[in-house]
């Protein structure tokens, strides 16, 4: 007896099921082609990449649009002589001021050498000697090691009249260092003046200095102060406290100092500490009416000086032991703020 279903054979089976596959397939391809769905992902958009030079060279960095930059980072070096040369290298030849380069001082010993740690690297160590070190060669009531611009050193380092400025670097100095009732500069932004006269406030005395001070009444203090130069008589005029804190709390420690100033006779100035350990602000200055021209022509400028510059007229306040203070990655720019 013959049955009436036939099985199919397994061709056809794949037949039928290519065949639903291929209807499935014309069915999303003419809803693609009507719009979509509304989930549909939109297609990668490009985005432009600036150039971080700016259409004109110019940087911008928290509003400041940087025209000019230049850095003195230290490599690591043990030979003295290579990093002497690293530094003239950005600030011009002539602009170390250490005991060891001047005729009758402490020549035997380098006085900027360069060590590296963990936190910040290769860093230069200015040293300093209180009874062996003098001021340029002179044995006088101070003594210095420091580095400086100057009139040799490029223009893109030195702040003329109307220009803005901005200088950064790390520094570390240690609770134990000795200090006296007189100074201790550590930073100065010091003026030129190529006149002998008066008439604007001469060069004699810094603009702005950052220093350490020990006072019977409070004991050791963080200074920043400024002046404004001689009155037209030839008196001094007195400095003027922007700051006065507790030394420590920026020691044992590097901290980030940012300075920024207009050199203007209504000028401007600003000044940042910042420990790395913690991010912690413990300095933060904000002069925005202050004068900060001593110039009387246009060849005259502002430039700043980093070392150890120190009164030793009250010698037994001082200790006997070498003194080190540490400085890292000094960069000077040239902007509009």
């Amino acid at each position: 007896m013959s049955s009436n279903n036939k099985k199919e054979t397994p061709l056809v089976e794949v037949l039928k099921v290519l065949f639903y596959f291929l209807l499935i397939a014309l069915v999303i391809s003419a809803l693609s082609a009507c719009g979509g769905g509304a989930n549909e992902a939109a297609p990668p958009q490009s985005i432009p990449i600036p150039d971080p030079s700016g259409s004109d060279g110019a940087q911008e960095d928290a509003g400041f649009i940087i025209e000019s930059e230049a850095s003195l980072r230290a490599t690591g070096s043990a030979s003295p002589a290579q990093t002497y040369s690293l530094i003239e290298s950005v600030f011009g030849e002539g602009s170390i001021e250490a005991p060891d380069l001047f005729t009758g001082d402490h020549v035997e010993t380098a006085h900027i050498i360069e060590e590296t740690d963990s936190t910040v690297g290769p860093h230069f160590v200015f040293l300093a000697h209180r009874d062996e070190d003098f001021n340029k060669g002179v044995q006088s009531d101070r003594q210095r090691n420091e580095i400086k611009t100057y009139d040799k050193s490029d223009s893109a380092v030195l702040g003329f009249e109307g220009e803005t400025m901005q200088f950064e670097w790390y520094f570390y100095v240690s609770s134990d260092m000795s200090l006296s009732s007189k100074f201790s500069h550590f930073f100065q932004l010091k003026a030129r003046n190529s006149s002998d006269s008066n008439e604007n406030g001469n060069d004699d005395q810094p603009v702005i200095t950052l220093s350490g001070v020990e006072k019977d009444s409070s004991g050791k203090e963080l200074q920043v102060r400024h002046s404004v130069g001689f009155n037209t008589d030839g008196s001094r005029t007195s400095d003027v406290y922007l700051l006065k804190t507790n030394w420590g709390d920026i020691t044992d420690e590097w901290v980030k100092i940012a300075v920024q100033a207009t050199f203007a006779e209504e000028g401007s100035f600003s000044m940042q500490i910042t420990r790395l350990e913690d991010n912690v602000t413990v300095v933060d200055i904000n002069e925005p009416h202050i004068d900060m021209w001593r110039g009387v022509s246009g060849e005259d400028f502002i430039r700043p000086k980093w070392g150890i510059y120190r009164s030793v007229a009250e010698l037994d306040k001082l200790r006997g032991q070498e003194e080190r203070v540490k400085f890292a990655d000094f960069v000077i720019r040239k902007g509009t703020p």
